[in-house]
């Protein structure tokens, strides 16, 4: 009866140390606190390609769309034009953050067997990525169609996805443009 017991309280120790090693607490925990600009500065004149309303910056550079594997920021306009649009370089007030989630959906990997096909092995991948994101609610007079800045961490599965820090907005606005405390 005792062996019961220790084999019991053996499994059940094993069993959540297993569930618990499969999640990671992130570093950039979503604090809006820690976060809190007043102003986006703008350094320099940005292009949006025509029949977009966004630009992404990804390791300091203009990118045409932002790899899922690094942090990364958008710049977003109110209006999707036939032509280019340029954001002139500037100060922008920000009126507000706000904390989003961005869902991908993976296809999930299968394996075929000679006996079955789309045969897929149990695993806790759902397929599904998030990115969590800060936007920024931009506001400018001499430039109202500028709505915001958006800056996120990289794609991944939920337990791993984690708010980007000031380093990585940063890092992927580059020489572009910064976040201003006052």
């Amino acid at each position: 009866m005792i062996m019961r017991c220790y084999t019991l309280l053996l499994c059940v120790v094993l069993g959540l140390s297993g569930c618990q090693s499969g999640f990671q607490v992130s570093t950039g925990g979503g604090n809006f606190q820690e976060l809190s600009p007043t102003s986006f500065v703008l350094h320099q004149d940005v292009r949006i390609p025509p029949r977009q309303a966004h630009v992404s910056f990804q390791r300091g550079a203009s990118e045409p769309g932002a790899g899922e594997f690094a942090p990364h920021c958008e710049l977003a306009v109110r209006r999707v034009l036939e032509e280019a649009q340029t954001v002139r370089a500037g100060v922008f007030e920000i009126t507000g953050i706000q904390g989003i989630t961005r869902y991908v959906r993976r296809r999930n990997k299968e394996l075929q067997l000679a006996a079955a096909d789309g045969f897929q092995l149990l695993a806790d991948d759902t397929g599904e990525w998030i990115m969590l994101a800060y936007q920024f609610a931009l506001h400018s007079d001499e430039q109202p169609d500028v709505l915001y800045l958006l800056c996120g961490g990289a794609y991944g599965f939920p337990y791993f996805a984690r708010y980007p820090d000031l380093e990585d907005i940063q890092l992927a606005l580059g020489e572009v443009g910064s976040l201003a405390f006052h």
